[in-house]
């Protein structure tokens, strides 16, 4: 394992924007009721959920034996089929959209089994919570207000939605800006608590007074409240996460050093020559040339045929 320089200490609060805190608290089939509200805040209302009747933190599968393996943070099926799949993307990717489009597909034609009808299959739906900001084509039209993004299939020219199969729903966490003071309804509380939990130092008073969905998510946050296994394998997450991420530092910063090794090397070199081409143009002997800059002859000689 490969171990960060500086010292790590858990804070008293999981981060719902990291892989690890989000996991905590969603994968947890014990807060199945709170993922149950946060997925109905966000949902349209014809997917709104009364119950998750399967519920698995981590599914790996083929699609077929040649294909990607598909690995996802959080799938789930309501009692009528249907199947939503729960992420956290706390880096910025490239070809997410792809990315999420296959997974999805590959979950939906896999409901069919041999001789089974088009008719049994059930949407699937793909929420992705993403902790950095989409492109979009007019980025006025989107804010502290409005950072959930809705994809489905449509007609072009009448915008007519098609029968349900695959949506893909994308929370942009970073532009919720709200404050405290600014969060009134139960939405804005979640989506605070969501940007702000890792700061947490205790449940915050006004989310006590509040209750609710907010309340309960603050409260399985809390990492003294989780069970001694389940806090045994927060630590070890916790941990694998800080040696991935000083890894990736590590990474970035020998290829700084090596990159401005190479241009310093490169600009020494061009020094050398700029010289040696100055001598040879003011008249001065190869020899002495070669003894002063340590350029070869033959390239002193190709200074009289430049191309």
């Amino acid at each position: 394992m490969y171990f960060n320089e500086k010292k790590q200490e858990l804070a008293p609060f999981v981060n719902l924007r990291s892989d690890v805190g989000f996991k905590a608290v969603f994968a947890d089939k014990n807060n199945k009721d709170i993922l149950i509200g946060v997925l109905n805040m966000i949902l349209p209302s014809e997917a709104r959920i009364d119950d998750i009747t399967e519920y698995s933190d981590r599914e790996q599968r083929r699609d077929v034996p040649y294909g990607k393996k598909t690995v996802l943070d959080l799938v789930c099926r309501d009692k009528s089929g249907r199947t939503f799949v729960v992420e956290m993307q706390a880096a910025e990717e490239d070809n997410f959209f792809e990315r999420c489009v296959y997974y999805a597909s590959g979950l939906y034609h896999l409901e069919l089994s041999d001789g089974e009808r088009y008719k049994g299959l059930r949407p699937v739906y793909v929420v992705s919570f993403l902790n950095y900001h989409l492109k979009h084509d007019d980025e006025s039209l989107w804010d502290t207000d409005h950072f959930i993004s809705y994809w489905q299939f449509t007609e072009r020219r009448t915008g007519m939605v098609a029968n349900q199969t695959i949506s893909i729903i994308f929370v942009e966490m970073t532009l919720f800006t709200k404050t405290l003071e600014e969060c009134v309804t139960e939405f804005d509380r979640l989506f605070y608590i969501f940007r702000n939990s890792e700061g947490f130092q205790r449940v915050p008073e006004w989310i006590e007074e509040a209750g609710g969905i907010s309340r309960r998510l603050a409260e399985a946050c809390e990492v003294a409240a989780f069970d001694k296994e389940k806090k045994l394998k927060y630590e070890i997450d916790k941990m694998n996460e800080w040696d991935i991420q000083a890894q990736k530092e590590y990474a970035v910063r020998k290829g700084l050093e090596e990159g401005l090794q190479k241009g310093l090397q490169k600009g020494r070199e061009e020094t050398r020559l700029s010289i040696a081409r100055k001598l040879f143009e003011a008249g001065t002997p190869v020899d002495v040339i070669v003894n002063c800059t340590g350029v070869d002859d033959g390239t002193i000689a190709s200074f009289a045929h430049p191309e």
